[in-house]
């Protein structure tokens, strides 16, 4: 495996493919062909060399309702808890549902689903949360033992719900842990046995991870206290790419913030900076995050089809949110700058605006544009005023402020 590069003047030149121009080399000119010949080919390209196919039967899935109406986040809302269900079988995975409205809302509100790393009792310190297992590695575990890698602040959660926004919280490995075999104990198993070597484009844990979070989504839109229209998806790093790829498939999202993405995310593949394919799907590190056929590319970037600014794209006309770091090397926010730039046409075939630099911006800057985006200064990890920015950002395209 080549050395990682992370020195600006060793990146190489490159040529991304055109998210405007169909396979057949006509360019796209109108919204029409876009919606209903060039995105349906974009898709269907993510899905066969990256991300895998995601299963279109099916399942029935039940909503357990645990608590409804209870003040909860410190008083300042109303919180409902749920589980999904997808089978009566004892090893079926249940996705645990935190759902939390403004205290004094009244009717639906706009509503953020973060995806995160930890179960929230490892945020929250608060009465009758549902606590069960979850995992460490590939160890089952309770709850209150659960790793804490960057879990979603609690200060974070209290800020939305001040701006006036509902927060739904998932933690993802409840819909499929996240190593290399935790394809048996997810959403993966539910469809097929695990126990094999998988097609070459069958979907990964990020197409799992992202099948999840449309179900929470299903769940969502029966709670008369979210706006239907105004449902944003957010996650980060990892879980920026799981989101990034819901998004694509599931346009009932009104808006997407991926967070630190970087590569398979929001990042350009083709310049050779920070993280590769070759990096992620690495036998010790990441394979099982995609579709086998993604590793062919790993030595070959240049012939794969797709690129970041194409998945970018997959958003449009919707609302897209990138908070990347300015020292988050690895992620290449520079590349995830230079994706936005890329895609920004097929936002602009909407009528949409994209971001207001052409050039890579300075630590600190953001642009709120129908494609935002916003650099901390900073490593790869997310800080308050990320989360403010995110508020910010909702405001303006949910209208919740001039």
């Amino acid at each position: 495996m080549p050395l990682t590069n992370i020195d600006e003047t060793q990146v190489r030149s490159y040529v991304l493919p055109d998210p405007l121009r169909l396979a057949n080399g006509e360019q796209v000119n109108d919204t029409n062909t876009w919606i209903n010949r060039r995105r349906p080919e974009i898709l269907n390209l993510f899905a066969e060399y990256q991300h895998g196919f995601t299963p279109r039967e099916p399942l029935v899935t039940m909503h357990a309702i645990l608590d409804s109406g209870v003040v909860g986040l410190e008083g300042l809302a109303r919180r409902t808890q749920a589980r999904i269900h997808f089978s009566d079988a004892p090893h079926s995975p249940t996705i645990r549902v935190l759902h939390y409205t403004p205290r004094d809302a009244r009717g639906p509100v706009p509503t953020l689903l973060h995806v995160g790393f930890c179960p929230p009792i490892r945020i929250l310190n608060e009465p009758g949360l549902d606590v069960g297992r979850a995992w460490s590695g590939a160890n089952r575990v309770p709850d209150y033992e659960a790793p804490r890698p960057a879990c979603l602040p609690l200060s974070a959660m209290k800020h939305l719900v001040q701006r006036g926004y509902g927060i739904a919280y998932v933690y993802y490995e409840d819909i499929e842990p996240d190593f290399n075999g935790g394809a048996a104990y997810g959403v993966r198993a539910l469809y097929e046995p695990q126990n094999r070597q998988r097609r070459a484009s069958e979907w990964g844990a990020v197409g799992a991870w992202a099948w999840g979070i449309s179900r929470v989504l299903d769940f969502l839109l029966t709670q008369p206290t979210v706006d239907a229209g105004k449902v944003a998806l957010s996650g980060v790093s990892r879980l920026g790419k799981a989101v990034l790829w819901a998004g694509a498939q599931d346009e009932r999202f009104a808006a997407v913030i991926a967070m630190l993405s970087g590569e398979g995310g929001d990042a350009v593949s083709r310049r050779n900076f920070g993280e590769s394919i070759a990096d992620l799907v690495a036998p010790e590190r990441f394979p099982y995050w995609f579709a086998p056929r993604y590793a062919e590319y790993a030595q070959d970037v240049d012939s794969l089809p797709v690129d970041g600014h194409m998945l970018l794209a997959l958003m449009a006309p919707r609302p897209l949110l990138q908070i990347t770091g300015s020292e988050d090397h690895w992620a290449d926010p520079k590349g995830e700058f230079l994706a936005s730039l890329a895609a920004k046409p097929v936002y602009e075939l909407f009528g949409k605006r994209g971001v207001d630099w052409l050039e890579f911006p300075a630590a600190g800057s953001r642009s709120l544009n129908d494609m935002g985006y916003f650099i901390h200064k900073g490593p790869h990890m997310t800080y308050l005023e990320d989360y403010a920015v995110l508020a910010d950002f909702l405001d303006r395209h949910f209208r919740r402020a001039p």
